[in-house]
Order: structure tokens, then C-alpha cells, then sequence
């Protein structure tokens, strides 16, 4: 059901789909909707949740000797993933939501933010540990984060990979 819920919100956005959307996707019950959403449509956390811990799972690491080029070309694969599985159909979920939430709605704002800030946080752990100096490895984080988001846009627009592909060769020459 949040499977379903966050294909739908990356190609429809938030504010098109409805819970019945959701369940008529999933083909769970209707009941089980609160179980998985007792907090409404807020799945920007559940995303977050899922890539931090496909991250954390697969990154490299300093104990295994990582370079500052293994550490970003495994978070861009992380991206090109997330592209090829999904073009032409759908963007990210969390951008989408991100775009298509009133910003009265600070509630679901501060989980797509909280989203955004943990995967720039944990790119930078990973830079910092691979010995980039931290405050180059925040502003390279933060530069990848937005370069993948924008590349993901222009990839559905375009309908294929080579903006992922040209923002991440890019986003390798930032690396010290």
C-alpha cells in the first residue's frame, strides 16, 4: 500500500491522489489505510526512511577503504536506480510532493525537508569518512542532492538518462 501510494504521488503528486487512488492500485483493504497512513498522505518520511536504509545497507564506508569517487558514484546509482526503474511514467516522490504541497501544510513541508536533509546529511557523513573535509563535503552533498533532483525532472521530461548521466559526470569533477 505505501508502495502504491508513493508510485502514485511521483506521477500524479499529492494533491491528485486519493486514498481511494491508493487502495485501488494496491487492492489492500480499505481498513488497512489507517494502519499504513495514520498520519495522512506524509510518505515523504516512509521514502526517506526506505533510501537511508538502502544507504546505510550498501554504502561504502572508510573501514573499506572507500574513495570519495566510490562513495558519490554509489549515491548516483542510488539515482540512475530510481530513473531507469521508472521513466517515463514517474518522478521522485518526495520532490513531487514537495512541489505539489501548500506550504500551509508545514506538517508534510517539515517530512519532505526532513527527507531532503537526511540524504544530503548522510552523503556528507560518507564524504567525510572517505576524507573530504566536512565543510566541503556538506557543500558537495548538498550540490549532488540538488543536481540528482533536477536531473530526475529533466529525465522524465525528456524521457530517458542522459541528463542523470551528464549531471553526475559533473558532479564527479566536485570531488577534491
Amino acid at each position: 500500500m505505501v508502495r502504491s501510494a508513493a508510485t502514485l504521488f511521483s506521477t500524479r503528486g499529492a494533491n491528485a491522489t486519493s486514498f481511494s487512488d491508493v487502495i485501488a492500485q494496491s487492492g489492500a483493504p480499505r481498513g488497512s489505510i489507517y494502519h499504513h497512513f495514520p498520519e495522512g498522505k506524509k510518505t515523504a518520511r516512509h521514502r526517506r526512511d526506505r533510501l537511508d536504509r538502502a544507504a546505510r545497507a550498501g554504502a561504502p564506508s572508510a573501514s573499506t577503504a572507500a574513495t570519495p569517487g566510490d562513495v558519490l558514484e554509489y549515491f548516483i546509482a542510488m539515482w540512475r536506480h530510481v530513473v531507469v526503474s521508472s521513466l517515463p511514467r514517474r518522478g521522485g516522490a518526495v520532490a513531487g510532493v514537495a512541489l505539489d504541497t501548500p506550504h500551509d501544510e508545514a506538517d508534510v513541508m517539515h517530512a519532505v525537508n526532513a527527507a531532503f536533509r537526511s540524504w544530503s546529511e548522510q552523503l556528507a557523513e560518507q564524504l567525510v569518512a572517505a576524507g573530504v573535509p566536512a565543510a566541503r563535503a556538506r557543500a558537495i552533498a548538498l550540490t549532488t542532492l540538488a543536481g540528482m533532483e533536477g536531473a530526475l525532472i529533466l529525465c522524465r521530461a525528456e524521457g530517458g538518462v542522459a541528463p542523470l548521466d551528464a549531471v553526475a559526470e559533473e558532479l564527479m569533477r566536485l570531488l577534491p
